[in-house]
C-alpha cells in the first residue's frame, strides 16, 4: 500500500477527510474544462489558481483539494481494488491502463452526507474529462460512466447510494452473502445479510434500499428489532461480530 493511500485512509478513519483517486489514461488534465463542469453542473465556482498541478478551493465550510500525480497508483493497488467491483468484469484490465491519477479530498466535515454529496459532485466533474477511466475509492474502483450516471441523480434530489457506500457480495456454502462498507462514515453500523436464498440483484437492491432508508431518515437500526418494506414483512435484526466486515455489524435475515 502506498504512503499517500495510508495517509488518506488514516484520515478517513478519523472521519475528517473523504478521499479517492480519479484514474486517467495520461497526465493531461484540462483544469479549465473541469472548472466549467463544476460550474455548469453543480454551480460550484472554483476561481482559485492551479498551482503545481493542484487545485484547492472552498465550498461552504468544506475544503476541496485536487492534486495531479503524473504516475499510476503505486503497487498496482487500484488494479487489485477493481477486482472487488462485481459489476465491472473487465475493471482490473481497464484500470491497468491508467498512467496518472488525481487525488481528490474533501475535508472539514460538518455533516457527513453533505461531505459525501460534495465529493460525488467534484468526482463526477473530474470523471467527465475525456481521458478518465474511473475512480478508486476504497475498497473498490467505479467505472467512469457508472459513477457519473449515479452522481447525476443528485440533481433530482436523490441519494446516489451505489457510489455513496460499497456493497459487496459473495457465494457461501449455504447461500449468498452481502455486506456494506461505508455506513460507519455516516455514523451507522455496517450491515450484512448472511446465507440468503435470494437472487443477487434482489439481495443488492434490498441492501441498498435499507442503507438509503437509514441515511435519508436518520434511522438507527437496533439489535432485536425488525425491519420491512410492507406491513407483513418483519425481518429480524441482530448485532454481532461481523462475518465479512471487521467489528460489530447488523445482520438482517433476508
Amino acid at each position: 500500500m502506498s504512503e499517500e493511500t495510508k495517509d488518506i485512509q488514516e484520515e478517513n478513519k478519523k472521519g475528517n477527510v473523504l478521499a479517492g483517486f480519479v484514474l486517467y489514461k495520461d497526465a493531461n488534465i484540462d483544469w479549465l474544462r473541469f472548472k466549467k463542469f463544476l460550474k455548469d453542473d453543480w454551480n460550484i465556482v472554483a476561481d482559485d489558481e492551479v498551482k503545481d498541478n493542484a487545485l484547492v478551493f472552498k465550498v461552504d465550510d468544506m475544503l476541496v483539494a485536487c492534486s495531479l500525480m503524473p504516475n499510476p497508483v503505486p503497487n498496482k493497488e487500484a488494479e487489485g481494488a477493481a477486482k472487488y467491483n462485481i459489476l465491472w468484469k473487465e475493471g482490473a484490465s481497464e484500470v491497468a491502463k491508467h498512467q496518472a491519477h488525481v487525488m481528490l479530498a474533501v475535508m472539514n466535515k460538518i455533516d457527513p452526507i453533505d461531505q459525501a454529496i460534495l465529493f460525488a459532485k467534484v468526482a463526477c466533474s473530474l470523471l467527465k474529462l475525456d481521458n478518465s477511466i474511473g475512480i478508486y475509492k476504497d475498497p473498490t474502483v467505479y467505472e467512469r460512466d457508472f459513477y457519473i450516471n449515479f452522481a447525476e441523480s443528485i440533481k433530482k434530489g436523490e441519494y446516489p447510494m451505489p457510489i455513496l457506500i460499497y456493497t459487496g457480495m459473495y457465494l457461501a456454502k449455504t447461500g449468498l452473502c452481502a455486506f456494506t462498507s461505508g455506513m460507519r462514515f455516516f455514523g451507522y453500523e455496517e450491515m450484512e445479510i448472511v446465507d440468503s436464498p435470494k437472487q443477487p440483484n434482489d439481495l443488492l437492491g434490498f441492501l441498498l434500499s435499507i442503507s438509503e432508508y437509514v441515511l435519508s431518515e436518520g434511522v438507527e437500526l437496533k439489535d432485536g428489532e425488525t425491519i420491512g418494506f410492507t406491513e407483513d414483512q418483519k425481518l429480524p435484526i441482530t448485532l454481532s461480530d461481523g462475518v465479512s466486515v471487521p467489528g460489530k455489524t447488523l445482520k438482517i435475515k433476508y
